[in-house]
This record gives C-alpha cells, sequence and structure tokens, in this order.
C-alpha cells in the first residue's frame, strides 16, 4: 500500500521539546518509508544536524517569516507541495494552518504542546479555529480534559500521543562517577515558565543546611535576556556560586545526565516534558513540579518526588528527601523509571500511533 505524503510544519527547531519531537517523528516516518519533508521559517537550526544526519527532507523558508503574506505564502507552498497530510506543531503555526485550510484543501493535524489554562483569549481564538483541523494531538492527558470540558465540539477530533524518549540514545552510564557531592541536574529554557529564580531561592536553603549538594542548570537564553541576566544576579546576592551553576545550552546532554545523581524541573507549567524523560532514560530518580500531567510521570517515592512549585520550603524539603535516601533506594528509583520509559515511552508506541491516525 503507497503511504501517505506528508508535510511537518513548525516555527523553528531551536532546542524545545516541541522541536525535539517533531523533528524526531519527521525522522521516525521518513525512515518507516513515508515521503515527508518538514519546514520551519523561524531561524534557529539547533536540530538541523540531527536532521542531516538522518537523512530528513528539512527546508528553511525564511519568506514565510513576514506575518502580513504567511497566510497566502504558506497555502502557495502547501499547493505547490500537495501533501496529503500535514502535521502542525505549536499555537502560531496550528493557527496558521487552520487559516490555510479556509483556500485550500488539505487534511491537517494539529498538537497541543503546552498546558496554559489561564490564556483563556489565545484559547477561544485558537480552538474556535481548530474547527478548520481533522485532528486535534495533545500530549497531555490535562490537556485533553481540558478541551473536552471547555470545547466539547472538538472532542471527536481528539486524541492524547504523549511524547517519546529514544532509549536507545538516552541510556545509564555503565560507570557511574562517584561525585564528592550529591549532583542535581536541571535542564529548561532562562524563562519565567521554568521557574528558575524561585528554584535559587531553595538552593540558598539547601546552603544554610550545609547540605553537600551541587547544582547545575542548563538551558538557552530568550532574546529577551533580563530574566537570564537577573538569575546570575541572584546566584551572586544569594551567596551560591559554590552550589549551583548556571550553564549554557549543550547538544550533549546525555553526559550531563549520565554523571548526575538526580534530576530536578521546577517549573511553573509544562506539556509532556522531554528532559523529564531523557532523565528516566538514564536511570535517574526525578524531583519536579507537582503540576500538569507530572503526577502520572513521577510517583511520590516510587520514581522521585514531587512538589507546589511556588512552595520553596517544599522544594527543598524533597530535595532533601532524595538526598537522604539510602543508595540502595535511588538506584531502585532510577531503574524504576528506565523501565517505565521502555514500557510507556518508546519511539516504536509513538511512531504506531501517528501511523493509525494518519
Amino acid at each position: 500500500m503507497r503511504k501517505k505524503k506528508i508535510l511537518l510544519v513548525i516555527e523553528g527547531i531551536g532546542s524545545g521539546g516541541a522541536e525535539n519531537q517533531i523533528c524526531r517523528l519527521t525522522s521516525l516516518l521518513t525512515n518507516a518509508g513515508y515521503e515527508c519533508r518538514l519546514i520551519s521559517y523561524v531561524e534557529n537550526q539547533f536540530y538541523e544536524p540531527f536532521l542531516e544526519s538522518n537523512h530528513v527532507d528539512y527546508a528553511f523558508l525564511p519568506e514565510l517569516r513576514p506575518k502580513v503574506t504567511r497566510v497566502f505564502r504558506m497555502i502557495k507552498y502547501i499547493k505547490k507541495y500537495a501533501p496529503e497530510c500535514v502535521i502542525s506543531y505549536l499555537p502560531s503555526v496550528n493557527k496558521l494552518l487552520c487559516l490555510c485550510r479556509f483556500f485550500c484543501h488539505f487534511n491537517l493535524i494539529v498538537s497541543e504542546r503546552n498546558n496554559e489554562m489561564w490564556a483563556k483569549t489565545y484559547y477561544l481564538i485558537a480552538f474556535n479555529l481548530y474547527r478548520m483541523a481533522n485532528h486535534i494531538v495533545t500530549n497531555t492527558y490535562t490537556q485533553y480534559d481540558y478541551i473536552r470540558e471547555h470545547y466539547s465540539f472538538l472532542s471527536k477530533k481528539l486524541s492524547v500521543i504523549v511524547n517519546f524518549v529514544d532509549t536507545d540514545v538516552f541510556i545509564p552510564s555503565s560507570e557511574k562517577e562517584d561525585n564528592q557531592k550529591f549532583t542535581i541536574l536541571l535542564v529548561g529554557r532562562y524563562a519565567i515558565q521554568k521557574n528558575v529564580a524561585r528554584f535559587l531561592d531553595s538552593v540558598s536553603e539547601i546552603k544554610k543546611q550545609n547540605l553537600p549538594i551541587k547544582f547545575e542548570w542548563i538551558g538557552s537564553v530568550s532574546v529577551d535576556s533580563s530574566y537570564y541576566s537577573m538569575c546570575c544576579e541572584k546566584v551572586k546576592t544569594l551567596g551560591i556560586e559554590d552550589y549551583v551553576v548556571l550553564s549554557p545550552e549543550t547538544d550533549n546532554l546525555l553526559e550531563k545526565y549520565q554523571k548526575a545523581d538526580a534530576f530536578c524541573l521546577p517549573s511553573i507549567y509544562e506539556g509532556y516534558p522531554n528532559v523529564i524523560l531523557e532523565a528516566m532514560s538514564c536511570q535517574l530518580p526525578i524531583l519536579c513540579s507537582n503540576i500538569c500531567d507530572n503526577a502520572t510521570i513521577v510517583k511520590e517515592n516510587v520514581n522521585g518526588f514531587l512538589f507546589d512549585p511556588y512552595d520553596i520550603q517544599q522544594m527543598v524539603d524533597s530535595i532533601k528527601k532524595l538526598y537522604n535516601l539510602p543508595s540502595k533506594e535511588k538506584i531502585l528509583m532510577g531503574q524504576n523509571n528506565r523501565k517505565l520509559c521502555l514500557l510507556r515511552n518508546s519511539k516504536e508506541n509513538f511512531l504506531q500511533q501517528y501511523i493509525d491516525l494518519l
């Protein structure tokens, strides 16, 4: 049976979670025999080396950047490429493709990747535009339930496909280093959503208790670098330079995961965090906010600990709980995480769900 021709669209291919998933989805579909092309129009080429090494048909189209002509240029491009299905990721692209369907016919799957329940004006516009989509994929049950409850007219178009992690790439270290200090890794862009500043307050409390714990935060700096600058200044003001390092993003996260003893993500809101899955696949215990779908990923005292992202003392208590666990229990938590990824978040499951949908 002939397989469909698919166009996948996202703004840019920077280092974010949605970008990670759509690049890898394109690669998986290509390897499965589908004729696929991924396009973007905002310059940030973090994943371009990955796409090249996996022989993915990728095109950067800066001519789509101007908002005034974007809809008409996208329509022209779609008519020329003539895909049987278009898959779009992230809000602005979803709305763009829905608008395009007013003027030309193609099958459209839009993907919801975050849980910003308070953005009601955006949702009112976006979800009414989603009437034009053939299907809506959410990567969290939280978002799925929210849409069903508040926009029931979309219910029949909805499904959940949670993120996957490549368990063949993200593997535990065969020779774990014996760190002098218990090392906790954090990965996420320097932004209010990721709760960096409040987490630094928890690090200050850890230092006051003289616990031998080292923290490293790795992330990208947005165009508006004021938040990152504020966080750097806060590290100095709190006097915690010997406890925490704020590092730039890296394309070799695997090494960082393998050298760490645990992973933490203190975000205020999330989708289905790739970095948690990568850390779990590398057999690390997890500390994370009790928000959105995180409680379906992390079970208290089984594979990690949850905390209120607005409560600094809860963060501190969770860090201390994990630190004070016997080594055997920490190792068991990590092993549980690896097993969970193999069972629930494999690339095979992820690919098959998209193939069934197509």
